[in-house]
């Protein structure tokens, strides 16, 4: 299922690996540019950064191809990758074993791309101050936000949030949609689901013991999320490709901060105050993102320049899921503001006026059954419905 108020084009990519020496960063950060991922014909740098707020030296983690620096002011092609509530930023978007890292893949086609470790997790700063609740982790991204576009002469950046991270990244969109190019919101919720609530109720009450401020990372708790509810009886993801994940999550991240708490006062994104242009995506078993939930805050977005894009048999992981590679597909295509193409087109177009929705009570709306359709898009207009 695809709602698309913009019309696009796509162009199909390749994915090459590259290369990395320490320099000085300015604004205070360092970088670290030894590392090599994959051919000198073709050279991706990763380099590590640190930023200051309020005392606590949080992460970035960037990837670009070489030679590329002095395009990123003219082309805009600046992307932010804001991680969910378990996972630090790296292990999640830059996992290297085979296609899988949707960093790599961007910087491929591009851009410059950075992925950040909120404090708490990874290799930022704890404190005892917070515990990385949205508006704490906004101002995370609001420091590197400033950096990134100092170094790079740019007003604004792609943004993407993952899970958790779509709360975090849209409290920040909402307060500065100047510094907002387009926004994905990958696995998010809204008001939340009877499945969501309840699984973040039995995580609150904690089996009755009192709930601490960090939770140690299991590779049991890192697995389940590939496997919970009829992922089980519907698997899709590679056995290795889970097992690299705990590797690395387990070594960058053995705790997290018991965020999910701010749950309880669901809903913390207001769409009325989301104005960029937003792609809403998601996998169709995911036990979080449900349409019945995203549906309604879709219709609410102050744009017309939205998507929301649901893929068949995906999880909460789709992006290290069998099908990782259309959702890379979907990002960029959206980051670029391309056509898709016949042969990659799906489901119809839709805007607000012609849904069916009422955003004056989006709940009560009854949304169409969507099909699957090789067939060109066109602005504003139904496709295929029922």
């Amino acid at each position: 299922m695809i709602l698309r108020a913009m019309q696009r084009t796509f162009s199909f990519l390749v994915l090459v690996l590259a290369s990395c020496a320490i320099v000085p960063a300015a604004d205070g950060g360092v970088r670290d540019t030894s590392r090599e991922t994959g051919a000198a014909a073709n050279p991706i740098r990763g380099e590590d950064h640190y930023v200051m707020r309020d005392g606590l030296r949080i992460y970035l983690w960037e990837k670009h191809k070489a030679g590329l620096e002095g395009t990123f002011a003219n082309n805009g092609k600046v992307a932010l990758l804001v991680h969910g509530g378990t996972w630090s930023g790296r292990p999640l978007f830059d996992l290297q074993i085979r296609d899988y890292s949707l960093m790599d893949f961007l910087a491929e086609n591009g851009y410059d791309v950075w992925a950040i470790d909120l404090h708490g997790y990874g290799r930022s700063d704890k404190t005892d101050k917070d515990w990385t609740d949205s508006h704490s982790a906004a101002a995370d991204i609001a420091a590197a936000v400033g950096y990134i576009t100092r170094l790079r002469g740019v007003t604004k950046i792609n943004l993407l949030g993952c899970s958790a991270g779509t709360q975090r990244a849209g409290v920040f969109t909402m307060e500065n949609p100047e510094k907002v190019a387009k926004l994905v919101l990958y696995a998010p919720w809204w008001k939340g689901n009877a499945e969501l609530n309840e699984f973040r109720r039995k995580r609150m009450e904690n089996g009755g013991k009192p709930l601490p401020q960090y939770r140690d990372v299991t590779e049991e708790s890192i697995r389940s999320e590939f496997v919970r509810g009829d992922l089980a009886q519907h698997p899709q993801v590679e056995a290795d490709v889970v097992d690299e994940l705990v590797k690395e999550v387990l070594q960058a991240n053995p705790q997290a901060p018991n965020t999910f708490v701010e749950n309880a006062h669901l809903p913390i994104l207001d769409p009325a105050r989301i104005t960029v242009p937003t792609m809403i995506i998601h996998g169709e078993r995911d036990y979080a993102a449900k349409e019945e939930d995203l549906l309604p805050f879709y219709s609410q977005l102050r744009t017309h320049d939205k998507e929301y894009v649901l893929l068949p048999d995906g999880g909460h992981g789709l992006m290290l899921e069998k099908d990782h590679r259309r959702f890379q597909h979907e990002v960029l295509s959206f980051f670029t503001g391309h056509d898709l193409g016949v042969a990659a087109c799906r489901g119809f177009l839709l805007d607000d006026r012609q849904s069916g929705i009422n955003p004056a009570a989006p709940e009560k709306a009854a949304f169409p059954k969507l099909h699957a359709s090789l067939i060109e898009m066109t602005h504003y207009q139904v496709l295929r419905s029922e």
